[in-house]
């Protein structure tokens, strides 16, 4: 059942993302105060580490380290559609039923660190091993958008 509704978020994600273009006459239903972002770390071997970062006026940063196909710092904007859909998902989820952390001794993966920030208040949980699948089919949503094409250029006073 939680892999039907996992799969069902990124079917949805997919065709909000496709059809943003044509269909964004939408308002944005949250403002920039509401924030969602993903800092992912690196492991001893070649996993990807990166942050991305979504506001709720559609504003995203993206900022890939390492084993990424984009590197270095971009920008862009998301469709209203693309972001009230992503931002109710992350508010129906209740993130704060959450523990604040996910961890086990176990060596050699990258952590996941995923906070969301809404009508001033913050949740931020770490996530190392052991997390609810709910959580990872969130983290895969932002991974989805992190990687998705259409990124603008490098932001200015990057080296």
């Amino acid at each position: 059942m939680k892999s039907i509704l996992g799969n069902s978020i990124f079917l949805a994600l997919a065709f909000l993302l496709f059809t943003a273009g044509k269909c964004s006459k939408n308002k944005y239903e949250y403002t920039e105060g509401s924030v969602i972002e993903m800092v992912k770390t690196p492991c001893f071997g070649s996993c990807p580490e990166y942050s991305f970062k979504i506001r709720g006026n559609g504003e995203a940063v993206y900022n890939g380290k390492r084993f990424v196909e984009l590197e270095g710092e971009h920008k862009r904007t998301f469709s209203a559609d693309t972001v009230n859909y992503l931002f109710n998902t992350f508010v129906e989820a209740d993130l704060w039923q959450y523990k604040n952390e996910y961890f086990e001794q176990v060596t050699d993966l990258p952590t996941t660190y995923l906070s969301f920030i809404h009508e001033g208040k913050t949740k931020r949980i770490k996530m190392y091993y052991g997390y609810p699948e709910e959580l990872e089919n969130l983290a895969n949503m932002l991974q989805e958008l992190a990687f998705s094409k259409g990124w603008q250029g490098e932001m200015e006073g990057e080296k």
